[in-house]
């Protein structure tokens, strides 16, 4: 019974990333957006949002999560699916939060014309599509 349990655990995976369409943005703007913040441009400093939530969370929080999950797999109350969006969930929530904290500061220049020092955030379109999805493995 546990073999069967645990090889839901191998059929898929979980991916987390600015996924959830919004109106602001197509997802292609959507991608450049991630781009741009995540790596930085020749104008743009890197504002590393989804490497910093790993760097952050990898080690300790996300593998607790796991752990947890793998065990509700095992004991029977957990899909492998609803591991996955467990495990998901607190992934989005950390990221969010990364975006939250995220440095350096903005330019003055970019203070004055969005009347706030928050970088990565503008209308809040590039937050609200950060999502999950459980995917089967290899996809």
């Amino acid at each position: 019974m546990q073999k069967r349990r645990l090889k839901q655990l191998n059929a898929a995976e979980v991916s987390v990333g600015a996924i959830k369409p919004v109106p602001e943005h197509t997802p292609e703007e959507l991608q450049k957006i991630v781009r741009y913040n995540e790596f930085g441009t020749s104008k743009i400093p890197a504002r590393s949002f989804l490497r910093g939530a790993v760097y952050r969370n990898s080690k300790h929080g996300w593998r607790f999560v796991s752990r947890e999950a793998v065990k509700g797999v095992v004991e029977g109350r957990l899909t492998g699916n609803a591991a996955y969006k467990l495990v998901g969930k607190r992934m989005v929530q950390d990221v969010r939060h990364q975006i939250d904290i995220v440095s350096p500061a903005n330019a003055p220049s970019t203070i004055k014309k969005k009347g706030r020092d928050q970088p990565l955030v503008d209308t809040g379109g590039l937050y609200r599509s950060i999502d999950e999805e459980v995917l089967k493995r290899g996809q």
